[in-house]
């Protein structure tokens, strides 16, 4: 590589006749060195934002069990205003300990409850379709936790009709748009943390399909 741009390709030997007095070797151990690819359509700042410490990990490795969110829901409680949200991604009950041993154990809002219950608490399970909240994010969409809802299919209930805390699409949609909208700052931080890991794959640019007054 002679300044940016790739001058010559070839075996080693090919290529160490190239070299003088002045070319840096760089050793890769055996890796391949690949031009930079451009990612032409990828939501960087939503990526970024879905990601520690922006956003909480509740997914598989990192979790395994829901008291393993639990506890990661308690950590994220401390030392927050009460008003501020947590939010998190990627549980699947499929790999939480309590729920793969018990086929009729269900996610609840009195889970989140008993760890940040002024907290309006949000956690999107790993396909982006359904939403596990707490009481008081059902209290912000204006659903009644005693009421009866088995007339909506987009809320999981109890045998007696009263919200679990599990929300599907439509339900799972308004409640992500009562999270505010990212700061400036943390516009900052997602945009630094996706490119880090964006760039350790070799993607050493991108066109972000969605940068807004909203993103």
């Amino acid at each position: 590589v002679t300044g940016d741009t790739i001058t010559a390709v070839g075996s080693r030997a090919d290529i160490e006749a190239l070299a003088g007095p002045s070319t840096r070797v760089v050793d890769l151990d055996g890796g391949t060195l690949l031009p930079g690819i451009n990612d032409s359509h990828i939501h960087a700042i939503s990526l970024g934002y879905m990601t520690p410490p922006l956003n909480l990990d509740v997914g598989y490795p990192a979790v395994r069990s829901i008291a393993d969110i639990a506890a990661t829901v308690r950590d994220a409680a401390v030392g927050r205003p009460p008003s501020e949200w947590i939010v998190g991604q990627g549980w699947d009950v499929g790999y939480l300990a309590e729920c793969a041993s018990d086929p009729e154990r269900l996610l609840t809002r009195h889970d989140l409850d008993a760890i940040a219950p002024d907290h309006p608490v949000l956690l999107v399970d790993f396909s982006y379709h359904t939403a596990w909240v707490n009481t008081e994010v059902l209290r912000r969409l204006g659903l009644d936790p005693a009421a009866d809802h088995t007339h909506d299919e987009a809320i999981v209930t109890f045998p007696d009709g009263t919200a679990t805390g599990v929300l599907f699409e439509r339900w799972q949609r308004e409640a992500l748009e009562l999270v505010p909208p990212m700061t400036d700052a943390q516009r900052e931080t997602a945009t630094r943390l996706v490119m880090r890991q964006l760039n350790e794959l070799g993607i050493t640019s991108i066109t972000e399909p969605a940068l807004g007054p909203a993103d």
